[in-house]
């Protein structure tokens, strides 16, 4: 089995809200150093839309995956809220089939994550979440043009994106609050790209799981 469905992808969203949830309070505390303090408050009301999303899974994966990028968008969560919520929109627009192959996959997270660059206006090295969601998604097309499987696929985008995260925290903001700070939000981790690593785990997490890879070769959420 070399497809990926929207049964797959619902327990995907489930794993993510699991782990999300157990880490808000972390992300706030990252948060706190160079912003707000509240992007774990922001993923929470995000964890709840995606638990709303998934009691509708009969509608239909690409109607369930549009919905729930707009339900995130009507949350009060600044900008993170109009990120992830476009994260999700673009995605959507490549769920055109009942089953995806790794590349229309890796396709359809690259949809996702161009249309948050053009929403954001940020870059590759501007401390924001895409320096975890770039890399993924080109990890995630890498492995599909390789022929490999969907937990390889996923593993490797979530390596890419924990690697990620982890480069900005020698980075200086260029956006966001944390751009106030100058040279002082050097040493911080960029909290959306933290989040955006624990969701790219998350789904390697559950692909493993579902397509029955052993434990052992889970990739770490710490």
């Amino acid at each position: 089995m070399n497809t990926l469905n929207q049964h797959h992808f619902s327990c995907m969203l489930q794993t993510a809200t699991r782990n999300l949830v157990d880490q808000v309070p972390m992300l706030n505390e990252l948060d706190s150093l160079t912003g707000d303090g509240d992007h774990g408050s922001t993923i929470s009301r995000v964890c709840h839309c995606i638990q709303e999303s998934i009691a509708a899974e009969a509608q239909g994966w690409e109607n369930q995956i549009s919905t729930l990028g707009w339900r995130i968008m009507e949350q009060d969560g600044g900008s993170a809220s109009m990120l992830i919520g476009n994260l999700f929109l673009g995605i959507s627009e490549g769920l055109q089939r009942d089953e995806l192959t790794p590349l229309e996959t890796a396709n359809a997270f690259q949809l996702g994550i161009e249309r948050v660059k053009r929403l954001s206006g940020a870059k590759l090295g501007d401390k924001t979440m895409l320096d975890a969601l770039v890399p993924a998604a080109e990890a995630m097309m890498v492995a599909s043009e390789e022929g490999k499987s969907f937990p390889q696929l996923f593993q490797d985008a979530a390596v890419a994106a924990r690697n990620g995260a982890n480069s900005t925290k020698m980075m200086v903001a260029k956006r966001g609050r944390a751009k106030n700070m100058g040279d002082k939000a050097v040493g911080h981790i960029d909290p959306g790209a933290t989040s955006m690593a624990i969701l790219f785990a998350s789904f390697s997490q559950s692909i493993a799981q579902q397509f029955s890879l052993s434990e052992s070769n889970l990739i770490s959420l710490d």
